[in-house]
């Protein structure tokens, strides 16, 4: 709940700037589909593999933009996904499913160019919310994307493949950690205020 009202003067603070300033801004709802892999520094002998399977996001960003084509971008997401761990074959392999489950906040920057086209980047913190026997994805990641709009009127739709690489810098520091990395796709609508 803390991360939540965090966000929520975060909100209240931009949409209040933005009320002075009179830029127009957005705010977005979108539904995201990923495949990522959830890989370490170095090959260990006889650990198990973790074999990340679809995962699925959900969430709101909110953008104050800026001149220029230029805007600060932020928000929460929700990302729950399933990851295979297979064990060593001693002496017999098994297999297993553990739900990862990750709340994001991403601070990125947004820039708009040709109208409809937009790339977005920067850090997000993350907060991983569920027990795993893997390494712990909560820390500062990295989100890279590229995206369309189309827009009628105030309201648009948009398309953001992206590139996302969690616990960059990790919260909890192990040895040889375990970080999940990959393609992902959002898709959404929006409303411009």
């Amino acid at each position: 709940m803390k991360i939540l009202k965090y966000f929520l003067i975060f909100f209240f603070i931009c949409y209040s700037s933005n009320t002075v300033a009179q830029n127009q801004s957005e705010i977005r709802g979108y539904y995201g589909i990923s495949s990522y892999g959830l890989k370490t520094n170095q090959s260990l002998v006889g650990s198990p593999g973790y074999d990340p399977e679809t995962g699925y996001e959900l969430g709101i960003r909110y953008i104050l933009r800026l001149p220029e084509g230029l805007g600060l971008e932020t928000g929460i997401g929700f990302y729950t996904g399933d990851i295979k761990i297979t064990s060593a074959p001693m002496p017999k392999q098994t297999s297993r499913r553990e739900r990862l489950q990750v709340t994001s906040i991403p601070v990125l920057l947004n820039y708009r160019f040709l109208e409809y086209f937009f790339i977005n980047g920067g850090p997000v913190v993350d907060f991983q919310n569920s027990d795993n026997s893997f390494d712990s994805q909560s820390g500062v990641g990295l989100s890279l994307g590229i995206g369309v709009n189309h827009y009628i009127r105030n309201f648009q739709m948009f398309l953001n493949p992206n590139f996302r690489h969690y616990a960059l810098i990790p919260f909890e520091k192990e040895d040889h950690h375990a970080k999940l990395s990959g393609l992902g796709i959002q898709f959404g609508i929006g409303y411009n205020f």
